[in-house]
C-alpha cells in the first residue's frame, strides 16, 4: 500500500473517531478547558489523552496542549499520556484546569553525554555519573562545586566561603603534586567552570571517573573529566522563565575574650612569666563586629526559549550581585547566553555562546586571622598613626596583627573579568548511519586588575610605604577546531558504533603590567591613574603559547543487549614537552554483562542487573607553558671600562630538565549497575584502583650549581588511589500524584598512597605533615602530648630509658611531651605519624518531596574518619605571643588542676609548641547542605495568565553536626599537602534566601 492511500485512511479514521468523540462530549451539564504542560519545562503537551473516569467520554489536547471537554460536576478526569505519570482530577465545578504532567523516570532508558556523543544509560559501561536539572534546579547558590557537593560519590569538593572564591573539585583522590583540578567541558569545548560561569544554564553534567569513560580527551583526563551541556530552546512556542532569588549571606564567628576579661588573662600570662605587665590601651574594639558583616546576595535570571519544527532558539540574562561578608568585599556578575539550532534535510547547524562580566573586589587580608591577632584593647582608630590607624603599640598592645579595617581602607583592589565562551557545530547525515560533525570552540578571557596602595600604616613596626598604583591587562585566548566521523550500523543482534576524529587546541596567554609610586594627590584624594606617578615607575610582561594536536577513536559493540563492549584510543600531541616527548597514546577497554537480560536469569524484582569492568590509561597535562625549556633572565647588570658602563647581561637562573614527560594514570574499574521493583530503586557500585606514574615533582639542586631560581620538575614519584562508591536511589509516586517523593544516599571512600617519591628519597616534610613511602600524602607528623604536669614528682618521674629527665626546665601546669626516639629530650625528631587528613568514608544524602502544591528538598554531605590541625585555636591557645583568647578557657592553676587547658606564660614555647598534637582534632561531620520549602500557587488565581508561579525559601550551612571546635570543619585547603590544616580558612556561608520562579 503506498503512503498516499494509508495517509487517507488514517485521515479517515481520525474524522470517524473525532466525530464518535463528538457525540459522547455532548454527554456533559458545562465545558471544562485548559492546558496540559511538561511540569519540568512548562512546554504544552500535545496528544494528551484526557477521559472520564469510568466512561468512555473524553478528549485531547491540541498542538498547543488546550483541551475542552463536556464534562458533569461530579466526574473525575484521567490525563495520561506516553513517558508521563497519570493524573486524576476531581471536576467539583471547576470550569478550567490546568495540568502539569510529570515525566515517568525509567533507569536505564534515558541518554547521558559521553565524550563527543550520547548513549543510552543501559549501553554505558564507564563509571559515569550524571546530575540532571532535577537535581541542582532548586540549589541556590552561586557556583558549580556547591551545586553538585554530595551528589556524586567519589567527588570532593573543597569549599570556602571567601568573597569571589572557587570551589575545588577532586575526583577519586590526588593524582599528583600539584594540580588535581579536572577536565571541564562545557558544550564540547574545553574550559573552566570560574565564578563567571552561570549554574542556571546548566541542563545536565556527566562526570567521568574511571580511565574508559575518560580516555576519549587522553593526555588531559587524569583527573577526571565534567561534561556540561547547558540548555537549549524546546521547539514550539515561547516559553518565558524568570528565575529570582534574593538573600543574606553570613559566616560563623570566634567567641572571643572581651577587653576586660582579656586584659585579665594577658596580665595573668605576664606575671607567670615574671616580666612587666603591658600599659594597656583604652580601646575596646570587637573586631568581628568591626570586619564582619551580612551581605545581601541577588541572582536574577531571564530566559526566553521556542522554536519552530526546524529550529530552536534560547536566550538568557542573568544578573548577580555580593555584598560580601566581610568589609572590602563585593562582586557583580553580568551574563548572557544565546544557545540556537536549526536543520534542514541532511544539515544542521548550531551555535551555544555565554558573554559574561564579572567583578570583585579583592580581599586585601584574611579577616579570620586579623580578628584573632588584633587585641580588643586597640582602637580602629588612632589620629597619631600614620594614615590614622589604630595598630597597637611596643608599650601598649604589642601584637604583629593587621588592622583590618585600615588594610581595606588603604589599599583598593578590583578585578574585572570579561568572557566570552561557546561552539559553533555542523552537522552533516550523510548516509543516515554516518554523521559528520565539524566543532569550533572559543574561550576568549580579558583580566583587568587596578590596585592603589595609599600612605598609611596597618600593623605595627610598619615600614613606610609610599603610595602606589599597579596596572595589570590581560588577555587569554583558547580556539578549537574538532573533526569527527560517527558511523551506527545494526546487523541483526549485533549493534555496532564506530567514531573517529581529529582535536587541535591553541593557547595563548598575554599579559603586561605597570607600577608607579608617589602618586599625585589632592587632599585625601589620590590619582590612581599611572600618569599619577612621580618615582619608580616599572613595567613587565609576558606571552605564553602553545597547542596540542589529538587523534582519537572509538568502537562500541553491543550483542543482544547482553553483552557490551567499548574500545577507546587516543594519541595526544603537545608543545608543552620536547620533541622526543611529545606524543603520548593513551589506550582504554570496557565492557558489560546485562546478566538480567539472560534467559536463565527470572528474578521479578530485579529489571535491570549489569556488571562493568574496565581498564585504560590516562594523561595529565599538568605542564606550564615552558617547564622543558631553558629561560634567560635578563636583569643582571654589571659595570665595566674605564667610563664605569652599565652593561646588561643574560643569565639562565634556574635550571631545567628537558626530559619532561605525560604523568600516566593507569585505572582499573569494576562495578555493578542494577534497577529493581519497577525502577523504584536503582544503585551503583564501583570499586576501583589506579595509579600514577612519572608524577611531577621538584628535584631539589644544590645553589652552588649556578640553580637560583626553584627547583626543576622531573617525572619522579608514583601515587595510588583506590576506592569503592556506592549510589542509591529511590523514587516512588503515587497514583494520585498527590504525594511524590526520592531520596538518595551516596557513599565513597578513597585510600591514597604515596609508592615512590624518586631520586632515592623515602620522605619529605611539609609543615606538620610528612609525605613518606607507604604512606597517604601530607598526613600529620607531630609530638604527641601526654596530659598535663600536676607537681614536681612527675616532672622527675618523666623519664627515658636511661632515667634521664625528660623536660627538665617544666613546672607543674606544662604540656608532658613523649619522647619518641628515647633521646632523653623533646625536639623535632620526637615528631610521629599521628594522624590523617584522608576520610574513612564521604556520604551525601538528598531527598525531595511533593504534596499536591508544596515541594520540598533537604540535601546533607558529610566525612567521617579524619582529622583537622585547628590553626586558629593553635594562636588563640598559645599565650606566648599576644593575640586575642577564646572566651571561656580555665587554664592550670594551682587551685584549678582538673582541666586540660597548661598554664599561661607569655613568651615561653614550653606550652606553645606548633608541631605538637595538642591541636589536631577529630575532623567527622554531617552539615545539612539545604532545606527548601516552596509552594506553587494554584493557576486558577491568575486566571491561566501563568504557566508556574512558585514561591520557595532555602536554607544553606545551618546546621552541621560535628566535634571540631573551629569555625567550620568543612573548608578549602591551603595546598595538597596540608589538606585539613585550617590555616584561618574561610568557612563555608550560611545562607537565608527567598525565591520566585515564574514561567510564562
Amino acid at each position: 500500500m503506498s503512503k498516499k492511500w494509508s495517509f487517507l485512511i488514517i485521515n479517515l479514521l481520525l474524522i470517524v473517531l473525532i466525530g464518535a468523540v463528538d457525540k459522547l462530549q455532548a454527554q456533559g451539564d458545562f465545558d471544562v478547558s485548559g492546558v496540559v504542560t511538561d511540569a519540568v519545562d512548562g512546554n504544552p503537551l500535545p496528544g494528551v489523552s484526557i477521559q472520564v473516569k469510568g466512561e468512555a467520554r473524553g478528549t485531547s489536547t491540541d498542538a498547543d496542549g488546550k483541551f475542552s471537554l463536556p464534562v458533569n460536576d461530579s466526574d473525575v478526569l484521567v490525563f495520561s499520556y506516553v513517558g508521563y505519570l497519570a493524573q486524576e482530577i476531581p471536576v467539583e465545578g471547576q470550569q478550567e484546569i490546568n495540568v502539569e504532567l510529570e515525566s515517568q523516570y525509567i533507569e536505564g532508558t534515558e541518554v547521558v553525554v559521553v565524550g563527543y556523543g550520547q548513549q543510552r544509560r543501559s549501553d554505558v559501561t564507564g563509571a559515569i555519573s550524571t546530575i540532571t536539572t532535577d537535581d541542582i534546579g532548586d540549589v541556590n547558590v552561586t557556583n558549580f562545586g556547591d551545586a553538585i557537593q554530595g551528589l556524586v560519590p567519589g567527588v570532593r569538593i573543597n569549599s570556602t566561603g571567601a568573597p569571589g572564591a572557587e570551589p575545588s573539585i577532586e575526583i577519586r583522590g590526588l593524582g599528583n603534586f600539584t594540580n588535581n583540578e579536572p577536565l571541564y567541558v562545557i558544550d564540547g569545548v574545553p574550559s573552566r567552570v570560574n565564578r563567571d560561569f552561570n549554574i542556571n544554564d546548566i541542563e545536565s553534567v556527566q562526570i567521568l571517573k574511571d580511565a574508559s569513560a575518560a580516555a576519549i580527551y587522553g593526555s588531559r583526563a587524569a583527573n577526571g573529566v565534567v561534561l556540561i551541556t547547558t540548555k537549549s530552546g524546546k521547539r514550539g512556542p515561547l516559553s518565558v522563565e524568570f528565575n529570582s532569588t534574593v538573600g543574606s549571606d553570613w559566616i560563623p564567628t570566634f567567641d572571643l575574650m572581651g577587653r576586660d576579661e582579656w586584659i585579665e588573662f594577658n596580665n595573668r600570662a605576664y606575671d607567670e612569666a615574671g616580666v612587666p605587665r603591658q600599659n594597656h590601651l583604652e580601646g575596646n574594639t570587637q573586631w568581628q563586629e568591626a570586619t564582619l558583616k551580612n551581605a545581601l546576595r541577588q541572582d536574577q535570571n531571564l530566559s526566553f526559549s521556542g522554536g519552530t519544527e526546524n529550529s530552536s532558539y534560547l536566550l538568557s540574562l542573568n544578573y548577580q550581585t555580593n555584598d560580601g561578608t566581610t568589609i572590602g568585599s563585593e562582586s557583580e556578575r553580568v551574563g548572557v547566553r544565546i544557545n540556537t539550532q536549526g536543520d534542514k534535510g541532511i544539515l544542521t547547524i548550531g551555535q551555544n555562546l555565554a558573554i559574561t562580566s564579572f567583578n570583585v573586589s579583592e580581599l586585601n587580608t584574611n579577616p579570620i586571622a586579623d580578628v584573632t591577632r588584633m587585641l580588643p584593647t586597640i582602637p580602629i582608630h588612632n589620629e597619631n598613626n600614620p594614615g590614622g590607624f589604630g595598630y597597637g603599640d611596643e608599650a601598649g598592645a604589642r601584637t604583629f596583627g593587621v588592622n583590618p579595617v585600615a588594610r581595606e581602607a588603604l589599599e583598593d583592589g578590583e578585578t574585572e573579568n570579561q568572557r566570552i565562551r561557546g561552539n559553533l557545530f555542523v552537522e552533516l547525515d550523510i548516509l543516515n548511519n554516518l554523521l559528520y560533525k565539524f566543532n569550533y570552540g572559543l574561550d576568549y578571557n580579558s583580566h583587568n586588575f587596578d590596585f592603589l596602595r595609599k600612605e598609611g600604616n596597618y600593623t605595627l613596626n610598619h615600614p613606610y610605604e609610599p603610595s602606589r598604583v599597579i596596572a595589570e591587562r590581560g588577555n587569554a585566548i583558547s580556539h578549537l577546531y574538532e573533526n569527527t566521523l560517527d558511523y551506527a550500523q545494526d546487523f541483526s543482534n549485533l549493534k555496532a558504533q564506530v567514531l573517529v576524529g581529529q582535536s587541535y587546541q591553541t593557547f595563548n596567554n598575554e599579559q603586561s603590567s605597570a607600577e608607579g609610586q608617589n602618586l599625585a594627590r589632592v587632599g585625601d584624594r589620590y590619582y590612581s591613574v599611572l600618569d599619577a606617578s612621580t618615582t619608580n615607575d616599572r613595567v613587565g610582561g609576558f606571552i605564553d603559547e602553545a597547542a596540542i594536536i589529538s587523534y582519537f577513536g572509538r568502537i562500541n559493540l553491543n550483542l543482544s543487549d547482553k553483552y557490551i563492549a567499548e574500545f577507546t584510543m587516543r594519541w595526544d600531541g603537545t608543545s608543552r614537552l620536547s620533541e622526543d616527548n611529545r606524543w603520548g597514546s593513551f589506550p582504554s577497554i570496557s565492557g558489560a554483562w546485562r546478566i538480567s537480560q539472560e534467559d536463565f536469569f527470572e528474578v521479578n524484582w530485579v529489571n535491570d542487573l549489569k556488571f562493568i569492568a574496565s581498564y585504560g590509561q590516562l594523561g595529565s597535562s599538568n605542564i606550564g607553558y615552558y617547564d622543558y625549556q631553558g629561560v634567560l633572565n635578563i636583569n643582571p647588570q654589571a659595570v665595566f671600562g674605564d667610563n664605569q658602563d652599565v652593561r646588561t647581561g643574560a643569565t639562565q637562573v634556574q635550571l631545567v630538565n628537558e626530559d619532561l614527560r605525560w604523568e600516566v594514570l593507569t585505572q582499573t574499574n569494576v562495578g555493578l549497575d542494577g534497577v529493581f521493583l519497577d525502577g523504584k530503586l536503582s544503585s551503583t557500585v564501583n570499586y576501583f584502583i589506579s595509579t600514577t606514574d612519572g608524577v611531577l615533582t621538584e628535584l631539589p639542586i644544590l645553589m652552588t650549581t649556578g640553580n637560583d631560581g626553584g627547583n626543576p620538575f622531573v617525572n619522579a614519584a608514583s601515587l595510588q588511589n583506590s576506592g569503592v562508591e556506592i549510589d542509591l536511589t529511590w523514587r516512588e509516586y503515587s497514583s494520585d500524584n498527590n504525594f511524590n517523593y526520592a531520596f538518595g544516599l551516596n557513599f565513597g571512600t578513597t585510600r591514597n598512597e604515596i609508592l615512590e617519591l624518586g631520586d632515592g628519597q623515602v620522605e619529605f616534610l611539609t609543615f606538620q605533615t610528612i609525605n613518606e613511602v607507604g604512606q597517604p600524602i601530607g598526613v600529620y607528623y607531630l609530638i604527641e602530648t601526654d596530659g598535663i604536669f600536676q607537681n614536681d614528682q612527675e616532672v622527675l618521674d618523666h623519664v627515658n630509658s636511661d632515667n634521664e629527665v625528660i623536660q627538665p626546665d617544666a613546672q607543674p601546669g606544662d604540656i608532658r611531651y613523649i619522647d619518641s626516639n628515647d633521646d632523653g629530650q623533646i625536639t623535632g625528631s620526637d615528631r610521629k605519624v599521628v594522624g590523617n587528613p584522608w576520610p574513612d568514608f564521604e556520604m551525601g544524602a538528598s531527598f525531595s518531596g511533593s504534596w499536591k502544591n508544596f515541594d520540598f528538598l533537604a540535601q546533607g554531605f558529610g566525612a567521617f574518619g579524619f582529622d583537622i590541625y585547628n590553626g586558629p585555636k593553635s594562636l588563640m591557645d598559645r599565650f606566648d605571643d599576644n593575640s586575642n583568647y577564646r572566651a571561656g578557657i580555665e587554664p592550670w592553676t594551682p587551685e584549678n588542676t582538673d582541666t586540660d587547658f597548661p598554664r599561661i606564660i607569655y613568651g615561653d614555647q614550653r606550652n606553645s609548641r606548633g608541631d605538637t598534637d595538642r591541636w589536631l582534632e577529630e575532623g567527622s561531620y554531617f552539615k545539612i547542605k539545604q532545606l527548601t520549602v516552596g509552594y506553587t500557587l494554584p493557576q486558577h488565581l491568575f486566571g491561566g495568565s501563568f504557566k508556574k508561579l512558585r514561591l520557595s525559601v532555602t536554607g544553606r550551612n545551618l546546621i552541621t553536626f560535628t566535634g571540631y571546635s573551629g569555625l567550620d570543619p568543612e573548608f578549602s585547603a591551603p595546598n595538597i599537602f596540608r589538606r585539613t590544616h585550617d590555616d584561618f580558612m574561610f568557612p563555608s556561608t550560611r545562607n537565608v534566601s527567598f525565591n520566585l520562579q515564574l514561567s510564562l
